[in-house]
């Protein structure tokens, strides 16, 4: 999983999103984003979804600073939920 993005409109490094490439089922799969105040801020249930750095209904800009992401998945294997959380850096 990315640790920081850089969503400022150049080409380069605009979403972030964790990089699964294989046995986990898509169909089982939870990100949530908040903020340094535990507001959910994005949350997705598609694996190839990428947040852009934006928040609300009209899509604000989210302040630089540090986000705590939150990702639930099922591996094809097992019925196990696997839970993992960790930070990234937004950086405009």
């Amino acid at each position: 999983v990315p640790n920081t993005f850089t969503p400022d409109q150049d080409e380069f490094n605009q979403t972030w999103g964790p990089v699964f490439t294989q046995g986990f089922d898509p169909y089982n799969f939870e990100l949530y984003i908040f903020n340094r105040w535990g507001e959910l801020i994005w949350e997705s249930h598609d694996a190839a979804a990428r947040w852009d750095g934006t928040y609300g209904e009209n899509n604000s800009h989210c302040q630089d600073g540090t986000y705590t992401w939150r990702i639930i998945f099922k591996p094809k294997e097992t019925d196990e939920r696997i839970q993992l959380n960790g930070h990234l850096t937004l950086l405009r």
